[in-house]
Order: C-alpha cells, then sequence, then structure tokens
C-alpha cells in the first residue's frame, strides 16, 4: 500500500481506510485516556475601588481620529457596495407585480370611465329648455321624502354653501317696513327679521304682577283677561325692523313649518299657536277672493295659501296709526321661487305691482345656471332627475328671466344682479329691482308713501275691509283682539 501510495494517488482512501480500522479496534484491555484536569476557580479577591481614569490631554488626543463606520442604509445592504442594489427586471417584476398590477388596473378604468364620458357627451347632448316652456310644470314640492325631512336636510346644505349667510343679510340688512314673502316655505328667514314693532305691547302688563318667585304663577289665579293692545307709536329697535310681515306660499304642509318656526321664532306667539300646528284647521277663508288665510299679532303678521301667479294681497295696516292702510309694500322678498313656477316672468310682473315706486325693493335669492359651461352641462343632464325628486327646474338661467321681465314691466329696473360665493361656482344669484316712478304713476307714489304719516279718505283701503273675516288664531284667552 505504501509502494502505490508513492507511486501514485490511486490507492489513498485504502489507506485511510486501514487506519479507521486499526484506531476502532483497540482492545479493551487498554485504559482509556486521563481525564483532562480541570484548573479550579480562582478565588474571589477582596473588592477594590476602581482607580479614575485620567482625564485627557490635548497632547494625548491623537491628531487623526479614525473615520467612523458609515451605518448601512438598509438591513438588505451588503459588503459588497452598489454592486449589490443593481437587480434584474425579471426579479423586480416578481417581488412587486402585486402593487404594479393595480396601479395598471385603476389607469384602465379612469381611462374607460374618462372616455364613455366623453362619448355620452359628445353623441348625447344635454337638454335646455327656454323658462317657462319645460316638458313638465313645476311645483316645487318634495316628492322623495316629507316637507319636515327636507326642511332638515337645507340645514347643512345652505351652511356649507354660504346661502345662511345671504339669508340673514336679506332679513336684517335689506327687509323693512311692509314686507311680502312669496313662496314663504317652511319660514327659513323668519330667524332674521326684526320684529320688534310686529310684536310690541303683546306681553299682558299682569304677567310680572301675578307672577310669583322664580317666574311661577298659580293656575288661573289671579288672572284677568288681557286688555286691548296698542301698538301706536311703538320704536323699532334699528331701521331694519318690520312694520308688517304677510306670507304666502301654495302648499298647506309647508306653510305647517312656517307657522312652526313661527312659534319658536317670534316673541310672544308661543300662547297663540299650538305646539303641533296645522294650517288648513287653523286657517280662515277671506271674504273677498275666498282664500284661506290666518292673521297673528293683531292682523301684523299674516300667514297665506294663495297662488303668487294670480294675485297678490295688499298689505294689512300699519301698528303706528291704526287709521290708515298702506296700499304697496316697502319690501317683496323670494328665496329660490323662480324655479317652481310656470311663468318668473308673470310672477316678478305681480311683485312689481305690489311694491312702492322708488323706495320699494323687490329682493331675490335663486339658483339657475352659472358662468361656466360645464356647470351649466352639469345642471342640464341632471335636471329631470332632480325635478322628480323636488318638483324644480334649477337649470333656468335666472339672468335671462329677470332681463326680460325688466323689457316687459314698465318702469321695473335692476339696480344689483350679483353671484356670490365662490363654492357655488355661479350657480345662486341675488338679485335686487326697484320699480321707477313714472309721471303717471307720480301722484300715486306721493299718496302711498304719505299713507303712513296721514289719514286717507273713505276711498281709502283699511283693516276692516279685504282682511276683515280673519280671525286670530288662539289656543288660550285671546290676546290681539
Amino acid at each position: 500500500m505504501r509502494s502505490c501510495k508513492i507511486r501514485g494517488n490511486s490507492f489513498k482512501w485504502v489507506d485511510r481506510g486501514c487506519r479507521r480500522y486499526a484506531t476502532s479496534k483497540r482492545p479493551s484491555s487498554s485504559p482509556p485516556p486521563p481525564p483532562k484536569q480541570q484548573r479550579a476557580a480562582p478565588k474571589p479577591l477582596p473588592f477594590q475601588p476602581a482607580k479614575p481614569r485620567p482625564k485627557p490631554t490635548p497632547e494625548s488626543i491623537p491628531k487623526t481620529a479614525p473615520k467612523p463606520t458609515p451605518f448601512p442604509s438598509s438591513p438588505s445592504s451588503s459588503s459588497k457596495g452598489p454592486q449589490d442594489k443593481k437587480r434584474p427586471v425579471s426579479e423586480l417584476l416578481r417581488d412587486y407585480w402585486f402593487p404594479l398590477f393595480g396601479a395598471g388596473a385603476g389607469v384602465v378604468c379612469v381611462s374607460f370611465f374618462a372616455s364613455s364620458l366623453v362619448y355620452y357627451w359628445w353623441t348625447q347632448p344635454a337638454e335646455h329648455w327656454t323658462p317657462g316652456q319645460e316638458p313638465e310644470a313645476p311645483t316645487g314640492r318634495p316628492t322623495i321624502q316629507s316637507p319636515r325631512e327636507f326642511d332638515q336636510h337645507l340645514d347643512k346644505s345652505e351652511w356649507r354653501f354660504g346661502i345662511t349667510k345671504l339669508r340673514r343679510q336679506i332679513g336684517s340688512e335689506l327687509a323693512h317696513g311692509h314686507v311680502l314673502e312669496v313662496a314663504v316655505g317652511a319660514g327659513r328667514n323668519f330667524d332674521y327679521y326684526d320684529w320688534s314693532i310686529v310684536t310690541a305691547g303683546l306681553e299682558p302688563t299682569e304677567e310680572k304682577e301675578n307672577s310669583s318667585w322664580f317666574g311661577w304663577s298659580g293656575k288661573g289665579e289671579g288672572k284677568e283677561k288681557p286688555k286691548d293692545v296698542k301698538t301706536k307709536g311703538a320704536q323699532p329697535q334699528n331701521e331694519n325692523a318690520l312694520l308688517s310681515f304677510t306670507g304666502l306660499d301654495i302648499s298647506p304642509p309647508m306653510l305647517d313649518l312656517a307657522l312652526v318656526r313661527i312659534r319658536q321664532v317670534v316673541p310672544f306667539m308661543a300662547d297663540q299657536i299650538p305646539k303641533k300646528p296645522e294650517f288648513s284647521r287653523l286657517a280662515s277663508k277671506t271674504a273677498d277672493n275666498n282664500e284661506e288665510g290666518i292673521s297673528l299679532a293683531n292682523n301684523h303678521l299674516r300667514l297665506l295659501k294663495a297662488d303668487a301667479q294670480t294675485s297678490l294681497p295688499p298689505p294689512p295696516p300699519s301698528p303706528s296709526s291704526s287709521s290708515s292702510s298702506p296700499k304697496k309694500y316697502d319690501t317683496v322678498i323670494q328665496t329660490f321661487g323662480l324655479c317652481s313656477v310656470r311663468d318668473p316672468v308673470l310672477l316678478l310682473s305681480n311683485m312689481a305691482a305690489v311694491v312702492k315706486p322708488e323706495t320699494g325693493r323687490i329682493i331675490l335669492l335663486e339658483h339657475g345656471r352659472s358662468w361656466y359651461e360645464l356647470v351649466n352641462g352639469l345642471l342640464d343632464r341632471s335636471a329631470r332627475k332632480h325635478f322628480e325628486r323636488f318638483g324644480c327646474w334649477w337649470n333656468r338661467d335666472v339672468e335671462l328671466v329677470v332681463r326680460a321681465a325688466e323689457r316687459s314691466v314698465p318702469g321695473l329696473e335692476v339696480v344689483r344682479f350679483e353671484r356670490p360665493g365662490w363654492t357655488t361656482l355661479g350657480t345662486h344669484i341675488l338679485v335686487e329691482m326697484h320699480v321707477r316712478a313714472t309721471p303717471a304713476s307720480a301722484p300715486a307714489a306721493a299718496a302711498t308713501l304719505s299713507s303712513d304719516e296721514e289719514a286717507q279718505d273713505s276711498t281709502t283701503m283699511t283693516g276692516t275691509g279685504w282682511w276683515s273675516s280673519l280671525l286670530s288664531v288662539n289656543s288660550k284667552p285671546k290676546k290681539d283682539d
């Protein structure tokens, strides 16, 4: 074997096998090798405090400090450097296939939606009609929900789009004197009117005398029927206080909500209106045109179920002089009503006929077409669905309606036409109009302006004529007879 090993390496494995066999067949009589001796653990030395290290001196600090080793940017980085960051595309696709697939699917879906929308807009033009010539007559009544739910739904949307701010501006700054509100609805403008003159003197004088501690009073003890309320000479808190208010609407359920809001907002009305009022049950018919109406606060606050396109009632007598009655209103207000009538130009003509020339104002807050064609296209395409839900055409051109009324009604003139608020994209419009005094109507206008100061002759309309058949609505003893 050794000779073979010397001659070549062919039998090297035979030599290794012989060696393993010779060492494994060791005789049992041979003593085992002695175990290794373990060193004994050193005995603990007594505790010795560590000596303080000497403070380094400038001479002891080496001039060339060793550079710190760079911290690896990621756990996957190795010592090979930038060569390890170069990975093949196949490996990257295998690791990141799911996010790449999701991004591609999203791009495909967005592209398909955009292309289908462009194709639909190109092949299917939007429907648009002249105001008043729509295929169905508007009603202004919601069909998908009750009037109360519809009114509650408007709270957040009107605040979000700045409509609440516009209502406050109309009620506290623009409305004054004898006010007529057309399409009053649920009375969303009542919160911002100044009712100081309308409700002056309605509080009974015996209220404080008969009240005991903490405002408690016995039931029926020491109470008498309230005396006649005298509002003559009442002074307003500001120049925009209301002398009277007349509200019109064609829907009794909406007038029910208006009565509830009057009970909550107008002072001293909680005793005259029940908690759950029903306009059809509390209203009485007028003597002249057989219309249903409710009179409150000595006939200075009125609600009437009427169609504003047929006729508008005259204002009630002024509370400062009960012997005279004005012929026309100081302010005529309508909010979001032109979209809910068949002939908006006729409605503006009727409103111009009852407002005082020169000094009177017609205030409109409407929604309609914008100055952006993209927004107008969206309004036109959703006009039918919106009409089925709310009963109004919200894609009407309000500017076209106002200019047409300005040309057709003699003396009617637009004082202000604004699109306030950038959040509505120009779809909400605030319009202020007035009627110029023509030479033929100048004497009548002078007589109208002086009706609050001087008594009229026997031909002048008084409070006992047109509105004489209306009864005061009282759930308790009458306070405003």
